[in-house]
């Protein structure tokens, strides 16, 4: 990617956050209630205290004063504060993002690893009983939604005697749900190179099956493959957040359940905020691996 191409990717980022933060506020204003709202129900908060707490926090305000507070603020460094945690919101973040980070990190290269290998033994045995099999695995799977796929998880481990609070068990979870995706990109684009007319005819000339799938085929499936890698990142951040709350683990998507759950809006929104920004880059990265390996595409 060009140096034009990046800057125009980094505004469109940006026009794309500011557009998820002003819907994430105009949301929240939607919903009925708010956190002073439920404070007012005890009786040793006094309504003078209540309502120092809606004007300090510009509660009070449309949802577009809101954002634009909040954007004012976020220019400046300052991210907010917590009216549940009583801290400032850079500090809880940055407790908890390594976590998310390194649940998604483990689980990405798990979901690609077993994926290719499942779409790889998928298309060396096309149409025998193993082929059927991953496929048969893989429909199960992609039927099943993430908090699912970590009940039954949490269920097993519990009659296994597997420790609950090991990174074994969310990455698992979190890889199921995209895995299956991988193994059948990889046995479709596996199948479509080996059906093609110069695979034929190296065939032909003795190349054996395995060389043939594992050299030639997997070479050029590397690159349709590649423009997965994003979507494969924004897949996986979505199903950790669940996985996270189901389990207990100590990351974002525990903390934005609970910000939700409490109308902690700041902290909402900079937890969105955050979410989004991972997604564009994980579409970046995928985007910049593509043009690295497909050279038809950096000339263009």
């Amino acid at each position: 990617m060009n140096g034009w191409s990046l800057v125009e990717r980094f505004v469109t980022s940006l026009v794309v956050m500011a557009a998820v933060a002003l819907l994430t506020f105009m949301l929240i204003d939607l919903a009925p209630g708010s956190y002073v709202d439920e404070l007012s129900a005890n009786p040793q908060i006094s309504p003078a205290t209540l309502a120092r707490m809606r004007d300090q926090y510009g509660l009070d305000r449309p949802f577009y004063q809101k954002f634009w507070q909040w954007g004012r603020s976020v220019t400046e460094g300052d991210f907010g504060y917590s009216f549940v945690y009583q801290r400032p919101i850079r500090q809880l973040v940055a407790e908890r993002l390594w976590n998310t980070v390194r649940l998604n990190l483990a689980a990405l290269v798990v979901a690609w690893l077993a994926g290719m290998a499942l779409g790889l033994a998928a298309a060396a045995a096309r149409g025998s009983a193993v082929d059927w099999t991953i496929g048969a695995v893989t429909t199960i799977l992609l039927s099943s939604p993430a908090v699912v796929l970590a009940i039954v998880l949490l269920a097993c481990a519990a009659r296994s005697g597997v420790s609950l609070g090991s990174l074994f068990l969310p990455v698992a979870a979190v890889a199921a749900v995209w895995l299956p995706a991988i193994a059948r990109h990889t046995r479709g684009a596996l199948l479509s190179a080996l059906d093609a007319p110069h695979m034929l005819a190296a065939r032909a000339r003795g190349i054996g099956h395995a060389r043939l799938l594992l050299v030639h085929a997997l070479r050029e499936a590397l690159n349709p493959l590649t423009s997965v890698v994003g979507v494969s990142v924004a897949a996986l951040l979505s199903a950790s957040l669940p996985v996270e709350v189901v389990m207990s683990w100590p990351g974002i998507g525990q903390l934005t359940f609970d910000a939700v759950l409490k109308r902690d809006i700041f902290l909402v929104v900079d937890l969105v905020q955050l979410s989004a920004l991972l997604l564009l880059a994980g579409n970046t990265a995928g985007d910049v691996l593509l043009h690295a390996l497909d050279p038809r595409i950096s000339r263009a």
